[in-house]
């Protein structure tokens, strides 16, 4: 299983065994370089094997020293076990960071896991009544060759959303442990109890009691601090940095307090997904020093990223993602990133087009669609006819509801001609919570897109490169805050982040700040009309064994998207990632 992982962990490994419980480590050193650091780590008669940074430690070691704790290593790690000793599972709650951590406490006879209150860290499960087995990744788990079935449900979420969303995985046997939650294996009982401990709703409604102007003029200053925790280190740091408002407003905030550091960004020679002369500027602006480098994403990344892939994901901006990690890597160990911003600040398309939805006639929107559909195919990164056409279909659902509508690859109506006898509903895979104001709209998201896509990709193709990205868009303390702020803090007129670019007004350029959301992506178009892989994937019969996809479905998707009749690009992804995913693992 540690073998398995050592790309997360490339600096050490370490064991443990009793009669009851094994448990492997494979550490990224960044506190305390020293062995001293090296897991699993004892205390107290705890073990504890963790992935993430908990960026208040020194705060609670301090609380801890006052408690009588003393201290032998500079690592959060071992604040970790002194606060688990003290606080029992509550410490969690204490914790500002990313985590997946196990504690073994033989005293209490109990496994006590914890995944952080967004689910930056992954932490996947498998029980079977005898076996209780977790991994930060799941193929960790499949080295124990078990029995394991594919989950029509997961497939079925796979294609709505092209994520496994929730506590399902691929496999049924396989669960992944919710954001906010812990979970306690009682070695006796052998019975596995989870719980949340983490309630984002209600943290909201502390922050709305608050007065509003208390609350705007918190945000900038516990971004800065939520920034600033995110620096601490024993190794380099560094700042992905797109040029968009998220990734520049965070380097800005580096740079005031922090000379000579170090950004990075990848450029593409296609003119519509390349945004390198943003970067540029901004680094430029900052004064940071810049590290670029233009890249094809060629058929051996692809196949790099699909064969490292535990279960099927359809997110095709995990390969730049992946790319500007490796530039990033040849730097620095750690990396801060701006995703969150958009969940949290309101900064999504479909948060405008909510907005929009609410005023507009419906008498337009009938007007349109045959105007829409008249527009040209095209190969370019996001289209007006895409954005168009996904803005008109289900406007008249309930806000959550078309909002994951919006969102979707293979809606109800069309995963039905697709996937026939094993189509499961909707509203089974992602809940569709009443309300039809924006913050429902944004919690749909940071519960399920999220914690399930956008943090999975950044995981994934980061820690590949046994690399560290921090997340202070996400500090538990400024989500709330944020969040509990009225609708025109975030949409002001076709203004989305409305507050965070008022914000970064004060310390980037002001094109900046105006620029449309531009997004992550890769040119998947012209690689389902030119890349062999693809090719055969979507066409070869033997590729469709799993009978769980129409083979017939998928050739006239494909004969369309070749003669430019329409574009099916992300549709055929999300098929040839699924047949090329159980060809390798299946």
């Amino acid at each position: 299983m540690a073998e398995t992982l050592r790309h997360r962990g490339p600096d050490d490994q370490g064991l443990f065994t009793d009669e009851r419980v094994s448990l492997a480590h494979r550490r990224l050193a960044i506190l305390d370089l020293s062995p001293r650091g090296r897991q699993p780590m004892a205390r107290e008669g705890l073990q504890i094997v963790y992935n993430g940074e908990v960026y208040n430690f020194r705060d609670l070691r301090a609380q801890l020293q006052g408690c009588g704790h003393v201290f032998h290593t500079g690592t959060d790690t071992e604040v970790l076990l002194a606060a688990y000793h003290q606080w029992g599972p509550e410490c969690v709650t204490r914790f500002n960071g990313m985590w997946a951590l196990c504690i073994y406490d033989p005293g209490r006879g109990v496994l006590f896991l914890s995944r952080d209150p967004f689910g930056i860290k992954p932490l996947y499960y498998y029980y079977d009544g005898t076996r209780f087995i977790f991994a930060s990744e799941l193929k960790a788990i499949r080295v124990h060759n078990l029995d394991l079935s594919i989950s029509v449900s997961a497939v079925n979420a796979f294609f709505y959303q092209k994520y496994i969303g929730g506590d399902r995985t691929i496999f049924e046997q396989c669960h992944k442990l919710p954001p906010g939650h812990n979970l306690t294996f009682d070695l006796a009982a052998r019975k596995p109890t989870v719980h949340r401990y983490y309630d984002l709703e209600a943290r909201i409604g502390e922050q709305q009691e608050r007065p509003l102007e208390d609350r705007l003029g918190a945000v900038e200053s516990l971004l800065a601090e939520a920034v600033d925790m995110r620096l601490i280190a024993d190794v380099p740091v560094g700042s992905f940095l797109s040029g968009g408002v998220d990734s520049s407003l965070i380097s800005a905030l580096i740079s005031r307090r922090h000379a000579d550091f170090q950004t990075f960004s990848i450029g593409f020679r296609e003119a519509s997904y390349n945004e390198l002369g943003y970067s540029r500027q901004v680094a430029g602006h900052l004064g940071t020093r810049h590290h670029y480098d233009i890249l094809e994403i060629d058929p051996a990344t692809i196949e790099r990223l699909l064969e490292a892939m535990d279960e099927p994901f359809g997110d095709a901006s995990l390969f730049p993602t992946y790319l500007v990690s490796q530039i990033a890597r040849r730097q620095v160990t750690v990396c801060l990133s701006g995703d969150g911003a958009d969940e949290v600040f309101g900064g999504y398309d479909t948060y405008l087009g909510w907005h929009i939805a609410r005023h507009m006639p419906r008498w337009v929107a009938a007007l349109a669609k045959p105007v829409i559909e008249r527009l040209p195919v095209t190969d370019k990164k996001v289209t007006l006819r895409f954005k168009a056409r996904r803005f008109l279909r289900d406007l008249e659902a309930q806000p959550v509801c078309r909002h994951l509508n919006w969102m979707a690859t293979f809606p109800g109506s069309t995963r039905t001609d697709l996937l026939g006898t094993q189509f499961v509903d909707d509203a089974a895979l992602l809940s569709c919570p009443p309300g039809g104001d924006l913050l429902a709209v944004q919690l749909a998201d940071i519960h399920h897109y999220l914690a399930e896509d956008i943090l999975k990709k950044v995981d994934l193709a980061s820690m590949l490169h046994g690399l560290e990205a921090r997340v202070p868009m996400l500090d538990h303390r400024l989500v709330p805050l944020a969040l509990s702020l009225p609708e025109p803090y975030k949409i002001r007129g076709l203004t989305t982040k409305w507050l965070l670019r008022r914000i970064a007004a004060g310390y980037v350029p002001r094109r900046i700040v105006r620029r449309p959301k531009r997004g992550f992506t890769s040119p998947i178009s012209r690689w389902i009309r030119e890349l062999d892989l693809v090719q055969d994937r979507l066409q070869d019969r033997r590729c469709y064994e799993h009978g769980l996809v129409s083979y017939d479905l998928v050739q006239k998707m494909l004969e369309s998207h070749r003669a430019r009749a329409r574009d099916f690009a992300r549709e055929l992804w999300l098929v040839f990632v699924f047949n090329d995913w159980m060809v390798r693992h299946g």
